[in-house]
């Protein structure tokens, strides 16, 4: 009878695990589900930079989440606008259309403000620009890791970030995406004008210090028209790359342009055409459903005019419907509702869990002025392990040698192991 037990456990979890890693049933993900009214956030603070001419400025965001949503952990998607990192506006209209459009898929988005403005047009100057913003996006990313950790307001999950934008803000996520610090990792003589740039910023992780202390890890990039500084940055085990590309873009080129590039920083960089040659080397999964190219389209043909009257408009639809395609057979479907296992209080006690399910690690935060004692209990009854929890604080546990894949109960103590007062599920998969 024992035996049966554990093979019907070993049945059960099995099936828990694997529908926790499929779609989910009612499209959520690939097509609207939620109101074309999706919940805006406008203009969220999310950090302070310094700009190219020594002022602060502050860093702001628009944030549209699915209205009347109760998933407990949802994808992110963050977006960057163009406009060659001397122009632009997080209310540039193709952002805001494409971030509605995944707020009503059941995505939480963002388009970001970052740092504009050069302090003349060299080389130089112009890859000093590309870093800045990618140390913007990565501060984005930490406003929304930091939130998950701590009030957890807008119920990321960690696991399941996208970030990029167009053009320009393409530039922003593919490089951010790919970024390798080793110089060995160049397919051609470096520019040192590069080389300088990363040095006097500190890189991508350099600058200003906002929201630090929490990763900016993401899944994958969303490319729209941009172009990374070099390809064989593109490694086995990065970030997916979705995206779109026109082999008519005269300004960020297809094609590497290394003529133009001698005189036109933009030309210096290899655009869609050789980004996919590059993962058909790898042998890695690309096709039209993850990057498709426009022939003989434009730079940006999805963006004016405003409104979009075809073709811009129906290369905007294609556009969303490529990201959403690519991304929705990528996504793990977390059901989990907030009222649900989850659930933040329970007999006046405030803790939260995040991720739930998880991979690897498992963070467990006290929002309670109470100091409380977690055990760790599998399935069977057994105790795995003890974790202190003082007021207000965060501890984490880990998939290991002691805890494995399959669901575990946390039972929350007074902070003399006695009383018990809440009860949760959590899984790793």
């Amino acid at each position: 009878m024992k035996k049966i037990y554990l093979a019907f456990c070993l049945v059960f979890l099995s099936s828990v695990i694997t529908d926790l890693k499929a779609q989910c049933a009612n499209g959520r993900y690939l097509n609207t589900i939620f109101s074309a009214n999706a919940n805006v956030t406008d203009q969220v603070q999310f950090g302070t930079a310094t700009k190219y001419d020594g002022t602060i400025q502050n860093l702001t965001m628009l944030i549209d989440t699915p209205e009347g949503d109760n998933f407990a952990h949802r994808p992110l998607m963050i977006l960057a606008f163009g406009g060659n990192f001397t122009s632009g506006t997080n209310l540039s209209p193709d952002m805001v259309q494409i971030c509605q459009a995944f707020a009503e898929r059941g995505f939480v988005t963002a388009s970001i403000d970052y740092r504009l403005g050069v302090a003349n047009s060299n080389d130089s100057c112009m890859y000093q620009a590309v870093i800045r913003a990618i140390q913007d996006m990565n501060a984005a990313i930490r406003f929304f890791m930091k939130d998950a950790y701590t009030t957890n307001q807008f119920r990321i999950d960690t696991n399941q970030i996208f970030c990029g934008g167009t053009s320009a803000g393409a530039f922003i996520g593919v490089n951010k995406g790919y970024f390798k610090e080793s110089l060995s990792d160049f397919s051609r003589p470096i520019p040192p004008t590069l080389i300088s740039a990363i040095f006097e910023l500190g890189g991508p992780e350099g600058g200003d210090t906002v929201n630090a202390g929490y990763t900016d890890k993401i899944k994958g990039i969303i490319d729209l028209c941009g172009a990374v500084v070099d390809t064989l940055w593109i490694q086995p085990g990065d970030p997916i790359l979705i995206g779109v590309h026109g082999t008519g873009d005269s300004t960020v080129p297809y094609y590497y342009d290394s003529i133009e590039g001698l005189t036109n920083v933009d030309k210096d960089f290899f655009g869609g055409g050789n980004i996919i040659q590059r993962f058909h080397s790898l042998g890695l999964p690309i096709a039209n459903d993850s990057i498709r190219t426009f022939i003989g389209a434009p730079h940006a043909p999805f963006v004016l005019p405003v409104p979009l009257v075809p073709p811009a408009s129906l290369y905007m639809d294609t556009t969303i419907s490529v990201l959403a395609n690519y991304m929705y057979i990528n996504i793990v479907c977390d059901s989990t509702q907030v009222s649900g296992i989850n659930e933040i209080t329970q007999n006046n006690v405030y803790v939260s869990v995040f991720p739930n399910p998880s991979d690897g690690i498992m963070n467990i935060i006290s929002h309670d002025p109470k100091d409380m004692i977690v055990d760790v209990v599998d399935m069977d009854g057994r105790l795995i392990e003890k974790i202190d929890l003082p007021a207000y604080s965060s501890q984490s546990m880990r998939k290991d040698n002691n805890i494995s894949a399959g669901m575990y109960l946390l039972n929350y103590y007074d902070a003399t192991g006695t009383v018990r007062m809440k009860t949760q599920k959590v899984t790793f998969y």
